[in-house]
């Protein structure tokens, strides 16, 4: 049921994810930038605010709540891409089987995580979940 816990938490990681792709876009190499990159993380945003934090503005810690919708953005956006990184492999025959194929998933995801790692970046992530989640425990407490 959309609560106001739900609405700002969706709208307020969105901006998060949103953040991250804009600070993360200039690591790739030139040309080497997934065109989904902003798509996804402003959705993965939107669901881990809706989904995540969003039903528990009301009950709970804001800040826990809010780390915890940010693990779980950053965790959908590197699954993601990774998955997709292993079809476009799979496609061009890179793999003997399918179980080769999608162990490589979390491979994928941690070449990646490696190349976006960057302590700014860690920040922009904390600092942005801590905001969020108090900004959504704020208005879901608060309006009906």
């Amino acid at each position: 049921m959309p609560t106001a816990g739900r609405l700002f938490g969706a709208v307020t990681f969105a901006l998060l994810g949103f953040a991250i792709a804009a600070y993360t876009a200039p690591v790739f190499d030139e040309g080497t930038l997934p065109s989904y990159w902003f798509v996804l993380a402003v959705a993965a945003g939107l669901w881990a605010g809706w989904v995540v934090v969003g039903k528990r503005a009301r009950n709970g810690d804001s800040i826990s709540n809010g780390l915890t919708g940010g693990v779980a953005l950053v965790f959908w956006v590197l699954f993601v891409t990774g998955f997709l990184i292993m079809i476009e492999k799979s496609m061009r025959g890179a793999y003997s089987g399918p179980v080769e194929a999608v162990v490589n998933v979390a491979q994928e995801m941690y070449d990646l995580a490696l190349e976006l790692y960057s302590p700014t970046l860690i920040g922009i992530i904390l600092g942005g979940s801590v905001l969020a989640g108090l900004v959504t425990g704020f208005f879901g407490k608060r309006l009906p």
